[in-house]
């Protein structure tokens, strides 16, 4: 393999990072409507200066209130777009950046402000090498990724439709011998389960009783005892409430029996517990949602109780070796000819954009193609500026072997 020049031209790399620092110091909270719009304001005119038509939109979120969002598109962008996805919030409010031992300490200097300003290099490295990017190409950046994302599902779902790929900027990951690329996001789905029991005096019928919390926790226990490591589904159990039926309906009232004695001596008839399992592969997801219901059966059968399981929201994965393995495996080829490591997390673990699309086995996905650091949502978050140089470079190549002339 031939290795190519990582070197990022000087002016670019100090144009991409005063914005970086000026993206940094607008305070852009997701609650912070104005903030939010700055950043957005800024974003567009870099991307107006880089060729690419940019306009500002009003969408509601889920509260009713007014947020904006960044679209920008090629000349070219019609029913089947090369799809670009960041956002604009950050999770905290702006505290002056400052440039340390190589570093960027700054609020949402990695998620995601990173990412946005390397898009701007990578389109000025672009234009100073004589090439262009994809013509089709429109960016989406929405304004409530930490906060819901009420706005930012929809718009995935929106601009998804029909496009030939979506690649997300978001920070990977650091490592010790390179950085990370995300091929896979595990999906998940909540479920409930609901048991009744019988209450009886713990003291003159222990034995009439059928304990739901036992039943409840008996299976909960086997429930989770059904996570597997490595790539396999994980199950858990967040929450688990139990005691007699008033008690349990009426919580909200009731809750301050606890740590006293009252009401101790009722075998507990009603018990609710939720949770969530979390699967890298459709197939997975249904493998489990089977366990558990028959576990559900089982476990009744066996404590003499009715119990109740239901699926609640369901969010789907994205396979690692789906639609999108072959552009994650260019681009980590890519990153190779520079001279460096990229390695592909096949199973990352948090929701992010991909989740949204409505399914994400009919749609080639790249995540986490923005710069490395840590500490994000923290008021210790960096990014790793040596990250940012060559990530500038990175995604110049990508957007360049992405043009469908190439």
């Amino acid at each position: 393999m031939v290795q190519r020049d990582a070197t990022l031209p000087r002016e670019i790399l100090d144009s991409a990072t005063k914005l970086l620092v000026d993206l940094c110091s607008v305070s852009s909270a997701s609650s912070d409507a104005s903030g939010v719009r700055a950043v957005a304001e800024r974003m567009a005119a870099e991307l107006r200066r880089c060729g690419l038509a940019a306009e500002i939109l009003d969408e509601t979120d889920g509260a009713g209130t007014i947020l904006p969002m960044l679209v920008a598109s090629g000349p070219a962008a019609g029913e089947h777009p090369l799809v670009l996805v960041g956002h604009l919030d950050t999770v905290l409010d702006a505290v002056s950046p400052r440039i340390e031992e190589g570093r960027l300490l700054a609020t949402g200097a990695l998620d995601m402000k990173g990412g946005l300003a390397m898009l701007v290099g990578a389109l000025d490295l672009l234009s100073q090498r004589g090439e262009k990017p994809p013509q089709d190409l429109v960016l989406v950046c929405v304004p409530d990724e930490e906060a819901g994302g009420v706005v930012s599902e929809r718009a995935v779902r929106r601009w998804t439709e029909g496009a030939r790929a979506l690649l997300v900027i978001e920070p990977g990951e650091a490592r010790c011998d390179g950085e990370t690329l995300v091929g896979g996001r595990r999906g998940l789905f909540e479920w409930t389960l609901e048991v009744t029991g019988r209450a009886a005096h713990s003291g003159l019928g222990y034995w009439k009783g059928r304990s739901a919390l036992a039943a409840a926790a008996d299976w909960a226990a086997q429930a989770e005892r059904m996570s597997e490591t490595g790539p396999g589904v994980t199950v858990n159990v967040a929450r688990l409430v139990a005691g007699d039926a008033d008690f349990v309906n009426g919580l909200a009232l009731h809750h301050v029996l606890l740590g006293t004695s009252r009401r101790r001596n009722i075998v507990s008839d009603r018990a609710v517990a939720e949770g969530e399992a979390r699967f890298l592969t459709a197939a997975d997801g249904l493998r489990i949602l089977g366990r558990l219901q028959r576990l559900a059966e089982n476990t009744a059968a066996a404590h003499d109780v009715r119990m109740t399981f239901a699926q609640g929201m369901h969010v789907p994965p994205v396979d690692p070796h789906g639609p999108g393995a072959a552009i994650v495996d260019r681009v980590a080829k890519l990153a190779a000819q520079r001279g460096w490591r990229l390695e592909v997390e096949e199973d990352r673990g948090g929701i992010s954009f991909p989740n949204y699309v409505a399914d994400p086995a009919k749609l080639a996905i790249v995540d986490g193609l923005g710069p490395v650091g840590d500490g994000m949502h923290t008021r210790e978050e960096y990014l790793d500026l040596h990250s940012f140089e060559r990530r500038i470079v990175l995604f110049a190549d990508v957007l360049a072997s992405l043009a469908p002339s190439a």
